[in-house]
């Protein structure tokens, strides 16, 4: 027969599956919710929420509102510093990439701006401009070279003393010529330039074959009345004509009016081809060579007097003819012919 008496108002107590179960519950429901909080807590309004230790770090409260505080050292959380701004409930806020200041901070409040990183790179050094140095004088320009008078040339020596002198200006492309033939034109455009300063003394002859106009009849008058050239018969001096060694010799001994101190044939012994020297000439060259004036090259005894003159030849007995006159300092050279002491 069944019991008619109410249920006794005692609770059985819960078995050990029960309370595990209850557990497990409310500490799920407790992860849910610190998940969401730690997510997004202003969306929750859950700032000053306090939860055990199990749960989360304890809260880290600003020395004053709106001022950048950085987190303790011992934080295991490396986030940089955030600025504290009014919760916005319904705007769901985008992390910072750094540290944010407020747009319109509100009145009152202090904010305080980051310090800039420091740079490792030093400052660029500060070089005082360097004093303009005094320009160097330029160097002077040597004498003239010619592709086609080597340093051993042996005329080389009165070539360029000539070239430096301005007696010989007629060269181009940096070549003498030297052995080319000397003209007789050529050669009063010598003689002008090296005895300008000369007085006449004999008058001026009119050539027929040297037109008023020409370039070189100042030349030609110069050389004439100075008494270094002479016409040929007919009144003509042919201006064109190459002349020989010779008369270069004998033109210059003549315009330096000298004279031979000896026995002209005795002084011609020094030549092996005296007998070539024309009879008007013999004076002329003896006197020249006494004065030291004749060159003759390749060999000093060979005189070749009816040999066209060269323009290196000629250079080399215009050069000596101005250190007869003191004009220039002499120059030894293995082809100047040096007369012999001959008893007279």
């Amino acid at each position: 027969m069944s019991s008619s008496q109410p249920p006794s108002g005692e609770r059985n107590p819960l078995g050990l599956d029960e309370l595990i179960a209850i557990l497990v519950a409310f500490g799920t429901m407790g992860a849910i919710l610190f998940w969401v909080t730690g997510k997004n807590p202003d969306r929750l309004n859950a700032r000053n929420w306090q939860f055990p230790a199990v749960f989360s770090q304890p809260a880290v409260t600003p020395a004053s509102p709106g001022i950048l505080t950085p987190e303790s050292p011992s934080s295991d959380l490396r986030s940089p510093a955030k600025t504290l701004l009014p919760s916005e409930p319904d705007a769901a806020p985008v992390g910072p990439l750094g540290p944010v200041l407020p747009q319109n901070p509100p009145v009152g409040v202090i904010v305080v701006p980051p310090k800039p990183i420091a740079r490792s790179t030093p400052a660029p050094a500060i070089t005082k401009p360097k004093a303009d140095k005094p320009k160097a004088d330029k160097p002077k320009v040597g004498p003239v070279r010619f592709s086609d008078v080597p340093d051993k040339y042996w005329a080389r020596p009165f070539i360029v003393a000539l070239v430096d002198r301005k007696i010989f200006t007629d060269f181009t492309d940096s070549k003498f010529r030297p052995d080319e033939p000397m003209t007789r034109a050529e050669l009063a455009r010598l003689i002008q330039r090296m005895s300008d300063d000369k007085e006449p003394i004999r008058k001026a002859i009119d050539f027929k074959d040297v037109k008023d106009k020409s370039p070189v009849a100042p030349a030609i008058d110069h050389t004439v009345k100075t008494g270094y050239l002479k016409g040929y018969p007919n009144n003509e001096f042919r201006p064109d004509k190459q002349i020989p060694r010779v008369e270069v010799i004998a033109a210059l001994a003549s315009g330096l009016s000298l004279k031979p101190s000896t026995k002209a044939t005795k002084t011609l012994q020094l030549y092996t081809d005296r007998a070539k020297v024309p009879k008007w000439a013999v004076n002329k060259v003896a006197s020249a060579t006494e004065a030291g004036i004749v060159v003759n090259h390749p060999k000093r005894a060979l005189l070749q007097p009816n040999k066209t003159a060269t323009r290196a030849e000629v250079a080399a007995m215009v050069y000596q003819a101005m250190a007869k006159k003191g004009q220039v300092p002499a120059k030894s050279s293995e082809y100047g012919v040096k007369p012999l002491k001959l008893p007279k």
